[in-house]
């Protein structure tokens, strides 16, 4: 199971911390991710068991009203070293924008997953690259 944290106004620790609550609740095998380097930090420090990933994309092109400042560090992933996330979750038409995320599979040993995938074209490119799938709406 997979599991978004959509952190909004300062929430990042209480929304993670109810998460996890909920999940440990739950017999089953899951992973928490964010685009919110804060919220895999607070994973990192206070649930390290739990499997977490960095979500991220080029936000120089997608991030919309946040400062240029924090779109660029989001893009290039430069919290990963405070977060050390488990895997590095780079959109997939941006992926080839993602040398920090190569770096930090290098580095740190993070799994590199690539979402969203649609079809059976990207997600055979995926594979080739050696990225692990994540699928929406997918069309064999």
């Amino acid at each position: 199971l997979i599991v978004e944290v959509k952190a909004e106004n300062g929430n990042h620790a209480a929304l993670t911390e109810a998460a996890c609550k909920m999940l440990d609740t739950y017999k089953a095998v899951y992973c928490l991710e964010s685009f919110d380097p804060r919220c895999i930090r607070y994973l990192k420090k206070h649930y390290p068991q739990v499997i977490r990933g960095q979500l991220t994309e080029n936000f120089m092109k997608t991030g919309g009203k946040l400062p240029w400042i924090i779109r660029f560090c989001m893009s290039k992933q430069l919290w990963n070293f405070l977060t050390m996330p488990d895997f590095v979750a780079y959109k997939f038409a941006d992926r080839k924008d993602s040398f920090t995320t190569e770096l930090c599979r290098k580095l740190w040993k993070a799994q590199g997953v690539t979402w969203t995938l649609r079809s059976k074209e990207d997600y055979d490119t995926a594979v080739a690259e050696g990225w692990i799938p994540i699928f929406e709406d997918f069309e064999p």
